[in-house]
């Protein structure tokens, strides 16, 4: 009867486990879309992205903090972006994390890893390719022969080197000299470049009557999808070589042949090592030259407004536009690893000065999550994590319920089985 009643009390005990859903009534959190606002920007911009993230267990649970990681190209500033949130959500209800303060490094059409449900990974964002396309322009000019006669010709070839995805449009403006370019079309367009892509478009220019020949050509990108808009700009001079004195004295063709005090000698300032933040102000087409891992470098600032400025850095060249206020990480040798800080402090409407302060960063180890206190992970660690993932799970708890329940019957049958062993000893010991 003992025995009967051990298996009556087993096979209870099991049918309670197949069905104690809810003893193991869980949340489980999965993130279920994701955008980012504006869908792209140019370089060094800010933008936000927006992730929406389901409960889909069987309880309500808590997400305590939901961290965005940038894919392999480490295209961000950081490699992580953590948002705190905490606080319960209701089985089947979802919530919205917004990631703010994102601010590219690189161009092109870049995207992420991954985000990180507070210990639990969740691949939404690469397995649907989500993307945003960072976009950036370079410009640069050569002519065909530098300097010309009264109404000769010269043929201007402009190369523009695009970031991201992007359609530009190209402009030629003469800024003293009288020198044109007729008829022909301006701006002129290039349509459809990809991250990388380079193209160029040649101007034929006719000297004027009034001096050196000195004009700027501009590139302006826009965003594959119309959106995001970046301009580069840079100038040249072209000599005359039989223009009327009176026309290119000193004071007015200061960028053509080394005349007055603009064209033949360019003021540099000297920083040597960078060792520590230096500021320099500078004034249009003057240049700062600095050392940086035993490499020689130079700043110039190539033009500004009262709220802006052009700066290119060399020996590498990178061009790009910053606000007062503004700063920007510089790659200097192509390591995928940022060595300087540029920040455009201040522009001085009287001096016609440029405060720039160029500080050195120290390098980074190149590992995922280098300076970030969150290591990239062995494949040990991530076959832990999806050990965990599966052990946080409504059915694998039923299964370790039904495991101990199983243990727990073993050990009282086992107990009853001994007990009446030894009853049956006393009993025939009796006789």
């Amino acid at each position: 009867m003992i025995r009967n009643i051990t298996l009556i009390a087993c096979a209870i005990l099991l049918a309670l486990a197949v069905n104690a859903n809810f003893v193991s009534a869980v949340a489980s959190f999965q993130v279920t879309s994701f955008s980012c606002s504006p869908t792209e920007v140019s370089i060094n911009s800010a933008f936000s992205c927006t992730a929406t993230i389901q409960n889909t267990g069987d309880a309500s649970g808590t997400i305590n903090t939901a961290t965005l990681y940038t894919d392999a190209s480490d295209w961000l500033e950081s490699s992580n972006y953590p948002q705190s949130y905490g606080q319960s959500v209701n089985a089947g209800n979802s919530i919205s994390v917004t990631f703010s303060g994102l601010r590219s490094t690189k161009s092109g059409n870049n995207g992420f890893a991954r985000i990180m449900l507070d210990s639990v990974t969740d691949a939404y964002v690469a397995d649907n390719n989500k993307k945003v396309n960072v976009i950036d322009v370079v410009v640069s000019v050569s002519n065909s022969a530098s300097s010309a006669a009264m109404g000769g010709s010269v043929t201007s070839t402009a190369e523009v080197t695009a970031g991201g995805n992007v359609d530009v449009s190209l402009s030629f403006t003469s800024n003293s000299g009288g020198c044109s370019i007729g008829s022909q079309t301006n701006p002129k367009t290039i349509s459809g470049m990809s991250d990388g892509s380079k193209q160029s478009r040649t101007f034929t220019i006719t000297q004027g009557t009034s001096g050196n020949c000195q004009y700027s050509m501009s590139a302006s990108a826009t965003g594959s999808g119309g959106v995001a808009t970046k301009t580069d700009s840079t100038s040249s001079t072209i000599t005359c070589t039989n223009c009327p004195t009176a026309s290119s004295s000193s004071s007015s063709s200061g960028g053509g042949g080394g005349s007055g005090g603009g064209g033949g000698t360019t003021k540099t300032y000297t920083i040597g090592s960078l060792a520590i933040s230096q500021m320099v102000e500078l004034s249009d087409g003057e240049r700062a030259s600095f050392v940086v891992y035993g490499s020689n470098h130079t700043l110039i600032l190539k033009s500004h407004t009262n709220t802006s400025a052009v700066i290119t850095i060399e020996s590498e060249k990178q061009t790009f536009t910053l606000k007062i206020n503004d700063e920007i990480n510089v790659d200097l040798n192509g390591d995928k690893t940022s060595d300087i800080l540029v920040k455009l402090k201040e522009i001085n409407p009287t001096t016609n000065k440029v405060s720039i302060i160029i500080s050195p960063l120290s390098k980074e180890n190149g590992s995922a999550g280098a300076g970030t206190g969150e290591p990239a992970l062995l494949p040990s660690e991530n076959i832990i994590n999806e050990i965990g993932e599966i052990l946080s799970s409504g059915k694998a708890k039923s299964i370790i319920y039904m495991i101990i329940i199983l243990i727990v019957a073993a050990i009282i049958s086992g107990v009853i089985y001994f007990m009446e062993r030894k009853n049956r000893k006393r009993k025939w010991g009796t006789r």
